[in-house]
């Protein structure tokens, strides 16, 4: 028992989420194990995967603000335009702000960088604006 709650606390020192139990999962026997839930993590994965299709649970998640985010945040990250005091809190506020617009006027909205990244913008929450689509469509990447 103290082998387990040593090697689990070294674990977690280190920041890990997996250790190596010295009691076997009574499923399917492995030794490798949670930090947070001492389940065996094999176990736990398999009892776990059906939540991700369950729309009920995972809507709350699954935004139209936090795929555009995640869209833009990979867009700028492929091009080196993501500088690292970039606040993806703030970012991902003005994504929410630009839905919340869209849903109160009727109006689509984008987000739009000031300055565009093909002009050597940044992906940054100082260069981002809402405004709508087809503003953004006429304006392209010029500059304003």
């Amino acid at each position: 028992m103290t082998a387990k709650l040593k090697s689990r606390t070294e674990a977690l020192a280190k920041g890990l989420k997996t250790y190596v139990g010295s009691v076997p999962c009574k499923h399917c026997g492995s030794f490798i194990k949670h930090t947070s839930s001492y389940s065996c993590s094999d176990c736990n994965i398999k009892r776990s995967k059906h939540k991700l299709y369950n729309k009920d649970l995972m809507n709350p998640y699954r935004t139209k603000a936090k795929q555009n985010a995640k869209t833009y945040r990979y867009r700028a990250r492929k091009r080196n335009a993501t500088t690292p005091d970039a606040d993806h809190n703030k970012i991902l506020k003005i994504y929410k702000e630009c839905e919340m617009k869209t849903k109160k006027t009727g109006v689509v909205h984008h987000v739009d960088h000031i300055i565009p990244l093909s002009k050597g913008g940044l992906h940054h929450h100082k260069n981002l604006q809402v405004i709508t689509a087809k503003e953004n469509w006429s304006k392209g990447d010029r500059l304003c």
